[in-house]
């Protein structure tokens, strides 16, 4: 079995090999965009040919595939000029010497039209790797039927959490899949966990990645506390899928939502409302932000065409289309007052603008590719054995500090 992945790398590779070759004058982009974010993006490019004259030539690729084939694609000089995709995989991508830096004409770290998380989100290494098009993050979905009353506090989530249950039998009070880092990490901000900051260090200190620290300990003991530790919240079979099924259906009071939710729970029909994560006794409830943005090719920086339809796609007017049609929150100002008169209906300009304020005050998903390669990875096992009471909390986390440590060793010798 071990020889599928290579067997897999050679046919990436053979298939590259017999593409068709496309002419120098034309600028090459590769997204996973999909439905009418991506229709929006092909009117877009359509529109900057017509104006420019400039050849542009867009490739859809799966998601779960997009970025192992840059990465094999572009060493051999046949991937794309641009690249659309999320910031976390800048660290990866310029660690792999496949990036150039954003043109400091497009964006640069003293512009004040982007916001701070934004900018923050796509540097690596001191520079920005990325041209942010728009953000995201998850916020809590509340049944408003179910749960009435928006909880201000961890503390007082779990209270109407189990109100719900006791007088809607059958019905769960709230959920989502607790082993995922993406969804816990803002309830162990709550708690003043900040384990991930060396990640965001210039130089990354080994040594300085400690995960078993007193607020991290706490945060994770009360995250399985929603499990059977304590208040029998979230079943142990609980994914995100379930809990976004359940909620639509009628039977969850709040979930944990992103924007790629806001489509169905709008045509489910449940009456629900948005809130912002309520905060945890320390500090506030802090989710992960996502950046959606532009990377340029190392070889196609100096292409014509490439650093005018990367400031062409992240301009204010293109932004403000690919933000209403993906639900996605802005990243420059000037967006955000352009989605004031483009978004017309009340309710999801309503939601638009809360997912707007919560990825604004959230926390950039490190972009180092140690947070993929080890970090993500031991910490779902460290979750899932905490959360099933298979562990005590303090020593599981000090076996994944030594755990993560060891990875990135491996990785960097």
């Amino acid at each position: 079995m071990r020889s599928l992945p290579r067997l897999i790398l050679l046919c990436l590779v053979l298939m590259l090999a017999c593409a068709p070759k496309v002419d120098e004058d034309t600028v090459v982009l590769w997204t996973a965009f999909d439905g009418i974010e991506l229709s929006t993006l092909q009117r877009r490019l359509d529109e900057f040919e017509k104006t420019t004259g400039q050849k542009v030539v867009m490739l859809k690729v799966p998601f779960n595939n997009l970025r192992q084939k840059v990465l094999v694609a572009s060493p051999a000089r046949q991937g794309p000029d641009l690249l659309i995709g999320p910031h976390d995989w800048v660290g990866l991508l310029q660690t792999a010497d496949l990036l150039s830096p954003i043109p400091s004409d497009i964006i640069n770290p003293q512009n004040p039209s982007f916001f701070p998380i934004a900018k923050q989100a796509v540097t690596f290494g001191g520079q920005i790797y990325s041209a942010p098009m728009m953000m995201e993050c998850v916020v809590l979905a509340r049944n408003t039927e179910l749960c009435p009353i928006k909880p201000e506090s961890l503390d007082q989530l779990v209270t109407e959490a189990l109100a719900c249950k006791e007088k809607n039998p059958g019905v769960g009070g709230f959920g989502y899949q607790l082993e995922n880092l993406y969804f816990s990490w803002p309830f162990l901000a709550g708690f003043g966990a900040d384990f991930l900051a060396p990640l965001n260090q210039p130089t990354l200190n080994v040594d300085s990645l400690q995960f078993d620290t007193p607020e991290a300990v706490a945060g994770c003991d009360w995250i399985a506390d929603l499990g059977d530790r304590k208040y029998k919240l979230v079943p142990r079979d609980m994914n995100n899928d379930v809990a976004v099924e359940l909620f639509l259906k009628g039977r969850q009071g709040m979930i944990l939502c992103g924007p790629w939710n806001m489509g169905a729970i709008r045509d489910s029909g449940v009456p629900y409302t948005l809130d912002p994560l309520p905060p945890g006794p320390v500090k506030p409830s802090s989710p992960f932000v996502g950046v959606t943005g532009v990377m340029i090719g190392r070889y196609s920086v100096e292409k014509q065409g490439v650093k005018e339809l990367v400031a062409y796609l992240t301009s204010p007017e293109v932004t403000a289309e690919l933000c209403q049609s993906a639900a996605r929150a802005p990243t420059r100002q000037e967006t955000a007052e352009k989605l004031k008169t483009l978004v017309t209906d009340p309710v999801v300009a309503r939601d638009l603008a809360l997912f707007a304020t919560a990825a604004q005050a959230g926390t950039p998903m490190p972009n180092h590719p140690a947070m993929s390669a080890a970090v993500n990875t031991s910490m779902a096992g460290a979750l899932q054995l905490i959360t099933t009471n298979q562990v005590t909390t303090s020593e599981e986390l000090k076996r994944t500090t030594e755990r993560v440590r060891a990875k990135i060793r491996f990785m960097t010798e």
